[in-house]
């Protein structure tokens, strides 16, 4: 069995506001090509300059990732907030994904931040609210605290 952890870290952005969201969208890009070579999965949201990441993959490929992170000039103050084994992955399908934000997804997220929640279980909330209003199809977390995209017609794990 594929030991797993999961970790939620927060930086400063160091990025243009005016081009925050193409930067951002070359993050995503760039983190899903290389994220799915070394088995990692998450999501990355960009709320007021600050970067809020959810990761998930085996430890060292999670250590090797975050000590990258401290030469990316595109953040400062790297702080991991929290991390924990998990048994299986909040967000299997995605090597990086980076929802906008809508007002009523990103209070979660906003709060979360001011307090430097240390607690995973309202980190994966909160990217899944924000997930699921970015979505066509709706998503929420399942029973087992997994992604899940619901359609119309059936259930199935994303």
């Amino acid at each position: 069995m594929n030991t797993l952890d999961q970790l939620v870290y927060c930086s400063r952005a160091r990025l243009a506001p005016e081009q925050a969201d193409e930067q951002v969208a070359d993050i995503v890009h760039v983190s899903a090509f290389r994220n799915a070579q070394v088995g990692i999965t998450g999501a990355l949201a960009l709320r007021d300059g600050v970067f809020i990441q959810l990761l998930e993959g085996s430890p060292t490929a999670l250590d090797i990732l975050m000590l990258h992170l401290h030469f990316d000039q595109r953040h400062d103050d790297i702080v991991v907030l929290a991390r924990e084994r998990i048994a299986r992955r909040a967000f299997p399908i995605w090597g990086m994904i980076a929802p906008r934000s809508l007002p009523s997804t990103a209070v979660a997220l906003d709060a979360l931040i001011a307090e430097r929640s240390s607690r995973l279980d309202l980190w994966r909330q909160a990217m899944a609210g924000c997930l699921a209003a970015a979505s066509p199809q709706t998503e929420a977390l399942d029973e087992g605290g997994v992604i899940s995209r619901l359609s119309t017609r059936s259930r199935q794990a994303v």
